[in-house]
């Protein structure tokens, strides 16, 4: 009885031990998200895309914003799809991840883009859930990974519903 209280007392302790949520704006790349902390700011360019990543990081995982400028325009609706299919689809290899669900989604209601999760093994298993939408020609990708326990908990829902554009 004595190891199961203890037991429960460092569960209880271990889930405590993000931070609140709080809002962050990015001005410059326009848009907000709650995030469990003050996330940490890096440019990357995978496969020659300059990016800009705002990051949390945990033990057991990250919540993440990603916005990179793309080179077109405006495209026709096929066109657009297609492009939300490979940035889903290029989020999940740069992971070495699994497809598990995808489905289109709307951001304000006026903004296209792409819902989805997929399982992981590196840096160990678990998964990511993501939304990828297409604003202009900005792409915001919005992703929790970690182990299924993190990536699938209340925070990550809220993280990934926080998520607007601000004009």
């Amino acid at each position: 009885m004595r190891f199961r209280a203890a037991a429960l007392l460092v569960l209880v302790t271990l889930a405590g031990c993000q931070p609140p949520m709080q809002d962050f704006t990015s001005e410059e790349y326009k848009f907000k998200a709650r995030f469990p902390g003050k996330p940490k700011v890096e440019s990357q360019s995978p496969a020659g895309m300059p990016t800009k990543m705002f990051a949390v990081e945990f033990k057991d995982g990250v919540y993440g914003v990603a916005v990179s400028d793309t080179p077109f325009g405006n495209e026709g609706p096929d066109a657009v799809q297609s492009r939300l299919d490979g940035a889903r689809d290029g989020a999940i290899r740069n992971v070495g991840g699994v497809q598990k669900s995808s489905s289109p989604v709307m951001l304000n209601n006026k903004y296209p883009g792409r819902e989805f999760s997929a399982s992981i093994t590196q840096p160990k298993p678990g998964q990511v859930r993501a939304r990828v939408y297409l604003v202009g020609s900005r792409f915001y990708q919005v992703m929790v990974m970690g182990t299924d326990g993190f990536a699938t908990g209340p925070k990550a829902d809220e993280f990934l519903n926080s998520f607007q554009v601000i004009d």
